[in-house]
């Protein structure tokens, strides 16, 4: 599995979405009874930490992907901060364009896979089309890219990380199909290395990948499996 952490769940407002961006962690009774709403059931998936899946369901008859906004959150208190090895403060702009760029980032990779494996984009709602809603939270940018008068050096062991959540929905009626979480680390090293956002964007794009691939695997593989999941 990638190293830099996913968790696919809802960008929507939805119970389990809500648990990922607490301030206060839930209780485990909370947690499983937002991630197994549905009567899903959790099962084991190569590649993600933690899946929930509706018994029964298949994803064999999806030969389209609807994908929804791509909302990215930092970590709390991380906007608050001052850019590592300066006292420059992070702007509200700053932490906007790391977020805009994060998000087509991930979009790009999730579109690349999908196309390469056959897959169309859909931009409406219909019987074989799986909607997907992908959220990007708990992000930690211990480089981060920060546009200023003077020249800012950051070093760190690592790139940071992040935890995506998503949800899979059936289009036409709104069912939920499965829920995903799985969390990474960017790569570490054994001591401080100077991290530039051409780094960051490597290690964020090297995530995203790996994401689009395990959607697309699941894809592949129920229909590999006669629609049987």
């Amino acid at each position: 599995m990638n190293k830099f952490s996913i968790a696919l769940l809802s960008a929507l407002v939805c119970a389990p979405f809500a648990i990922a961006l607490a301030d206060t962690p839930p209780s485990k009774s909370d947690a499983t009874s937002a991630w197994t709403e549905g009567g899903l059931e959790k099962v084991t998936v190569k590649g993600l930490d933690t899946v929930y899946t509706k018994p029964g369901s298949s994803l064999a008859s999806y030969t389209k992907v609807l994908l929804g906004p791509i909302s990215v959150s930092f970590r709390r208190g991380w906007e608050k901060q001052s850019a590592p090895g300066s006292r420059i403060s992070i702007r509200a702009q700053d932490s906007q364009r790391i977020k805009d760029k994060l998000a087509k980032l991930v979009r790009e990779e999730v579109v690349k896979q999908l196309e390469e494996g056959g897959y169309k984009i859909a931009d409406a709602v219909d019987d074989d089309v799986l909607e997907v809603n992908m959220a990007i939270v708990n992000l930690n940018v211990n480089a981060p890219d920060i546009q200023s008068a003077g020249r800012v050096t950051a070093y760190a062991v690592s790139a940071g990380e992040m935890t995506l959540v998503a949800e899979l929905r059936d289009a036409a009626t709104g069912d939920i199909i499965t829920r995903v979480f799985d969390r990474a680390l960017a790569r570490e090293s054994f001591r401080p290395q100077r991290i530039t956002s051409v780094d960051n964007a490597a290690e964020a794009r090297s995530a995203a990948a790996g994401w689009a691939k395990a959607l697309r695997s699941e894809l592949d593989l129920a229909k590999g499996a006669g629609g049987k999941q």
